[in-house]
């Protein structure tokens, strides 16, 4: 074998050689990404069996769908009794028909099966009806019940009021609401416009 067929054969192998290189340290570093993804799932919320992005659930009575909750991320704990959801958003119809709103940082819900049993809801909270707007840091709803208790600060806004206050309870779907101590009611006058003088 001459010199030159040598020298084609050893840059043939050197080539395959980088070439099987090359390959293995795709697989490698694609392997880790995606060890490390579920590391990072798992450090985002230890203890649980599954991560969910773009959550979305819909309660049924009936045929009628009574509320839907979303939220951009959920994690179900190992004994599927409790989810974590980031940034969720709760939807629902209440007693005059009009739609509520309700949205949170963060919330622990407790269910059992498909049935969601509580929320515990914190990080800054908005309950938004339209014509009015409950605003408070942390609070309680219990579904079954129609429940809302918030024990810190809470602000109630409205068209022309601004009430602020020490705990609350209420029913979401009622719309009804208490404070129950250190309780400040603001009223704003709505500024009337009156019309020109009409020349004659």
């Amino acid at each position: 074998m001459g010199p030159r067929r040598i020298a084609r054969l050893l840059a043939l192998l050197g080539t395959l050689a980088l070439a099987i290189i090359m390959v293995v340290t795709v697989v490698v570093v694609r392997r880790r990404s995606a060890e490390q993804n579920l590391r990072t799932v798992a450090a985002i919320v230890p203890g649980t069996i599954l991560h969910a992005h773009n959550f979305n659930w819909t309660q049924m009575r009936g045929n009628r769908r009574e509320w839907v909750l979303k939220a951009s991320d959920a994690s179900y704990s190992n004994d599927k009794t409790s989810i974590l959801l980031f940034k969720q958003h709760l939807t629902m119809t209440v007693q005059n028909g009009k739609k509520f709103s309700l949205s949170a940082v963060r919330a622990v819900l407790k269910v059992s099966g498909n049935h969601i049993n509580q929320a515990e809801m914190s990080g800054g909270l908005e309950a938004d009806y339209g014509d009015f707007v409950v605003i408070t840091q942390a609070a309680t709803f219990l579904p079954d019940s129609d429940e809302l208790k918030a024990p810190g600060p809470v602000r109630i806004k409205g068209p022309g009021l601004d009430v602020v206050g020490i705990g609350l309870t209420g029913h979401p779907k009622a719309q009804t609401f208490q404070l129950l101590k250190d309780v400040k009611t603001i009223v704003q006058q709505q500024k009337q416009h009156l019309a020109a003088p009409q020349e004659s």
